[in-house]
C-alpha cells in the first residue's frame, strides 16, 4: 500500500493585539486567507497593542511572521528571527520589510468630504502625535480644508511617554480647546476613541453634539461608537482585506517569490453616518 505523506504546515507567528477592533479584524483576514489557501500553523499570544512577550521568538523555529512592529524592542527581534515578515504598522521601525496599511488620505478624504457635505464651514483634527498614521490623517484632512476654501484647527493629545496628561487633565484641557473654537465646528478625531473623548470632553463644559460640534472617528469600531452618546460616526477602514493582503504577500515571501513593491495601502470602505449635523449650505455661520 502506498504511503501517503501529509504535507507540513508552515508555522506563522501573529504578533497582532486583540484589543482592539481594528487588530481582530486583521486577524479575522489572515484567518479568511488561511483557511482557503492553506494549512497554516498559527502561533499567536495575546497582548496589548505594542507590548508582546518575545522571549519565545529566539528560541522559535517558525516560517514567517506578520506583525504590528509598534516599537523598536519588536523590531530588534523581528530581525534577529531573520524570518520573512509583513508588517501591519505605521510605525516603519523597519522599512525594508514589505508594508500593509490603511490608506490615510483616502480616509481624511471621506471625512473632510462628509463634514463639508453636512454643512459646515468650521472645521478641526484631534489627534496622537504618537502615530505616524494619525499625523498623516491630520496633514491630509487639513490640506482637503484648505483646498475646500476652509481653515482648520488642531488638537494634539499628550504624548505617550512621561508627560502623557491623566484623563480627567487631558479632558479639561480639550474642553478648553472645544470652547475656544468657533460653531458650530466638524471634528475629525484621529481614531474612535479620541472620538469618544472629544464627546465627552464636549459633554464636560455643555457643548451640544452634534448641534455645535460634530464629529466623525476612524475604523468603525461599533462597540465605541455605540456606547458614546450620541453615537459617534465613524469612517471604515478594512482591516479584513488588509489581513487577507498581508497573508497574501507572505505567502509569497516564504515560497521566495520576488516582490518588488513593499508598500500596499488599503482603501477605507465608506462613511458610517450615526447621528450627524444637518445645516442646509447657505446657512453658514
Amino acid at each position: 500500500m502506498e504511503k501517503i505523506v501529509q504535507k507540513k504546515r508552515k508555522r506563522i507567528a501573529l504578533l497582532i493585539e486583540t484589543s482592539n477592533s481594528y487588530a481582530r479584524g486583521l486577524l479575522r483576514g489572515i484567518r479568511d486567507y488561511e483557511r482557503f489557501y492553506k494549512s497554516w500553523s498559527i502561533f499567536l499570544v495575546e497582548h496589548s497593542r505594542g507590548q508582546p512577550d518575545l522571549f519565545w521568538l529566539k528560541n522559535w523555529s517558525g516560517d514567517g511572521i506578520i506583525a504590528r512592529i509598534e516599537n523598536e524592542d519588536i523590531a530588534k527581534a523581528i530581525l534577529e528571527s531573520g524570518l520573512p515578515t509583513v508588517d501591519l504598522s505605521a510605525g516603519r521601525y523597519v522599512p525594508n520589510l514589505i508594508w500593509v496599511e490603511t490608506n490615510d488620505r483616502l480616509v481624511a478624504k471621506l471625512a473632510a468630504e462628509h463634514l463639508i457635505n453636512c454643512g459646515l464651514r468650521n472645521f478641526a483634527y484631534c489627534g496622537d502625535p504618537y502615530f505616524n498614521w494619525s499625523k498623516w490623517r491630520q496633514q491630509h484632512f487639513k490640506k482637503f480644508i484648505y483646498d475646500f476654501g476652509y481653515k482648520c484647527f488642531t488638537y494634539e493629545l499628550s504624548s505617550q511617554g512621561k508627560n502623557k496628561l491623566g484623563w480627567l487633565k487631558e479632558r479639561n484641557r480639550m474642553s478648553e480647546w472645544l470652547i475656544s473654537l468657533s460653531k458650530p465646528v466638524g471634528i475629525m478625531s484621529c481614531y474612535d476613541i479620541c472620538g469618544q473623548q472629544v464627546i465627552e470632553a464636549c459633554r464636560n463644559v455643555n457643548i451640544n453634539v452634534p448641534d455645535e460640534v460634530a464629529v466623525i472617528g476612524v475604523d468603525n469600531d461599533e462597540l465605541l461608537c455605540e456606547l458614546s452618546s450620541p453615537p459617534l460616526s465613524s469612517i471604515r477602514t478594512d482591516p479584513h482585506q488588509t489581513g487577507y493582503k498581508a497573508a497574501q504577500l507572505l505567502d509569497r515571501l516564504i515560497r521566495k517569490e520576488k516582490i518588488f513593491n513593499t508598500k500596499y495601502l488599503i482603501d477605507p470602505i465608506g462613511v458610517i453616518g450615526r447621528r450627524d449635523i444637518l445645516l442646509k449650505a447657505d446657512s453658514r455661520p
